[in-house]
């Protein structure tokens, strides 16, 4: 239920100031994005002087009748010094290509949307990009030269690829191919792009002219850039970029990337801009202005009043994107009238989302709630570790720590002939949300070459392809893979999350069990840091899930028979805590006849039982739970009748050591 409580949207000045404003939505005669320019007593439009003013105010609770405070002004000399930091091209970095072959052009790649990879989890976008580097490999086959897309990013039902100039003519060719089942339509993104890289003066002149709109609307003070009422600003007015239907869809996109090109690092970009507002601008939805995401995903407040979004359909393309958002502003929108509940719905959205409208929908205690608290209907529990003799464990300590020092070792010691590895990767795992990061280009290259993942890889032959089987071929594969180092087990046992449970039928390697012998099966939840390793350096946090199947044999008398590791985006380790410390529970099979229990034994007690039945008479725990249940859960009497009736008993009934 959405709290009614009012709170002052403007609370905190570290989260940068912004405020919802009203004003009358105007749209033009296509439908589309006009941007066009509103009444200066509305709140978004020119003053007498000619200059822009800010859509946001200082108080958000204001009562009915009285004044509202003027934006803060952004021409002042010590405005623009701190916007020279990180605004204009004589503050910020830029990065310069080696060569001329190696300058970046961008591509638009149309008509995908069609094609049967569009039902994918992501779209058809990874599919698509694979599928234009290998086509256009193919055209330089006499060099053999790989093409690679260097950046990529979707513009409404575009997609912009960056290759470098010398693939570009290859990429070309691929124009009009089929791809899953549709054509597809590639050109140079240059054509319509505002800031193409080609050389002359009026691209160096609108530039220039967009650097200073963001120079203009940049408050350093309060980290906000003001992008509301375009269509009514000065200079954007004079290029007459909003005259045609062209210009002004491509010109959002092109302001952002003059933006995105200021800064010499993502996290300057993030610390600088925190709030952004598009107020006053008669979006009918986010299509022209959904490139926002790509270049600040990280913003905190976000003002989208005084728009024309319909419905919440209008915005959906936003519903998984910045995900660190604390302020939103929706209000005043048509939405409020179609979709009565869509307060609740924008609120699941937003899992950080602390005030609507302004109205506080989150208090702060809620924010500093575990997130595996919110939805799950059962408690968290702690891990169960049934272990003997200390052999997964002490499997455990040395197999990490081999891994991050030395592979080959670890492949040969506790791998064989019969031994499998499989990798897979999963990209679209939840992120951790107090952990932002930023994805950078081909940051999964090493790992989705050979990751098996079977929801994406549907051919028989590549599955086969990505099964590593024996020591050798383990080694090569390990190899092939970013250095790691994982958390300390002793010092950082909370960065763990370990299960670990007994297997019968393992299959016996000697041959001498046909029905298999006994092992374990353990499963890992962790995260490990890649390693830069010239410098030692930490170069990127993951999460991953590795599933062990543990046989024995090999030199320290324990065989990895199966080996399954899944890599996903940095998840934090919160859900590895349990809600209360409790004594670790027992597995199923021993705790299922809980029911047949006499009064004051406790299900820890009695797992201690069985497990010291099964050690003093080499019964499976099936069989041990059993006997004990029959007599009542005496252990004097079960061992009376274990031998009693131990001749009679089947071979299956009993743990099978490998000779």
């Amino acid at each position: 239920m959405v709290a009614q409580q009012k709170k002052s949207a403007g609370s905190g000045s570290s989260r940068g100031a912004i405020s919802k404003r009203k004003s009358a939505a105007r749209t033009d005669r296509d439908g589309d994005v006009s941007m066009g320019a509103l009444s200066a007593s509305r709140g978004g439009g020119i003053s007498k002087g000619g200059k822009s003013r800010g859509t946001t105010r200082a108080g958000a609770a204001a009562e009915k009748g009285g004044a509202r405070s003027a934006a803060p002004r952004i021409n002042g000399e010590r405005a623009q010094r701190e916007i020279a930091k990180h605004i204009t091209s004589g503050g910020a970095l830029r990065k310069r290509p080696a060569s001329a072959d190696d300058v970046p052009e961008e591509i638009r790649v149309t008509g995908w949307k069609n094609s049967k990879a569009a039902n994918n989890d992501d779209g058809g976008l990874h599919s698509l990009i694979v599928w234009i580097e290998k086509k256009a490999t193919t055209k330089h086959r006499s060099s053999n030269k790989q093409v690679k897309v260097k950046k990529s990013r979707v513009e409404g039902d575009d997609l912009i690829i960056s290759v470098p100039k010398s693939d570009v003519p290859a990429v070309l060719r691929t124009n009009g191919w089929v791809f899953a089942g549709t054509n597809i339509k590639v050109e140079r993104a240059s054509a319509q792009d505002l800031t193409a890289p080609a050389p002359g003066s009026t691209t160096q002149s609108t530039i220039a002219m967009l650097q200073g709109v963001l120079a203009r609307r940049y408050n350093a003070e309060t980290k906000l850039l003001d992008l509301s009422a375009l269509g009514a600003d000065p200079d954007l007015k004079a290029s007459a970029i909003f005259d045609s239907r062209s210009t002004t869809s491509k010109f959002f996109p092109a302001m952002m990337k003059v933006l995105d090109n200021q800064f010499e690092s993502t996290h300057a970009k993030n610390e600088a801009i925190v709030s952004v507002s598009l107020a006053n601008n008669e979006l009918p939805n986010i299509t022209a202005v959904t490139t926002l995401a790509q270049t600040l995903p990280h913003i905190k407040n976000l003002d989208l009043s005084n728009n024309a979004f319909a419905n919440l359909a209008a915005i959906e393309a936003w519903r998984r994107k910045f995900r660190t958002l604390d302020l939103l502003v929706l209000s005043p929108n048509p939405l409020e009238q179609n979709e009565p509940d869509y307060a609740e719905k924008v609120v699941n959205w937003y899992p950080k989302l602390r005030i609507l409208n302004n109205i506080q929908v989150r208090s702060d205690e809620d924010l500093a709630k575990p997130l595996h608290n919110t939805d799950l209907p059962f408690p968290i529990r702690a891990p169960v570790f049934q272990d003997e003799g200390q052999i997964a464990e002490n499997f455990l300590r040395n197999f990490f720590a081999g891994y991050d020092s030395d592979r080959a070792a670890v492949a040969q010691h506790f791998y064989d002939a019969s031994s499998d590895f499989s990798l897979a990767v999963n990209t679209q795992a939840l992120k951790d949300p107090a952990h932002p990061a930023t994805v950078q280009p081909q940051e999964w290259d090493l790992y989705i070459k050979r990751s098996r993942n079977l929801k994406k890889i549907q051919q028989l032959p590549a599955r086969q392809a990505r099964l590593y089987r024996g020591s050798q071929a383990i080694a090569e594969a390990w190899a092939m893979l970013p250095v790691t180092r994982h958390p300390d087990l002793a010092t950082e046992a909370r960065k763990w999350n370990i299960e670990c449970q007994l297997m019968p039928g393992i299959p016996d390697p000697t041959g001498a069990s046909p029905g298999g012998v006994d092992g374990f099966i353990i499963t890992v939840h962790g995260e490990f840091n890649e390693i830069d390793v010239p410098t030692n350096n930490v170069t990127k946090t993951r999460s991953f899930d590795r599933v062990f199947t543990l046989g024995p044999g090999g030199p320290s008398g324990v065989r990895v028979v199966n080996d399954m590791l899944t890599i996903r985006g940095y998840g934090g380790f919160q859900a590895f805590e349990p809600d209360e410390p409790s004594i670790q529970q027992p597995v199923a099979d021993v705790a299922a006849p809980a029911v047949g229990m006499p009064p004051g034994l406790t299900p820890e007690l009695a797992e201690q039982m069985v497990l010291e039945l099964q050690k003093q008479t080499g019964m499976i725990i099936g069989y041990a739970t059993d006997c004990l249940d029959q007599v009542q859960w005496d252990f004097d009497r079960a061992l009376q009748t274990f031998n009693s009736v131990r001749a009679n008993l089947p071979p299956e009934a009993f743990v099978v050591v490998a000779t």
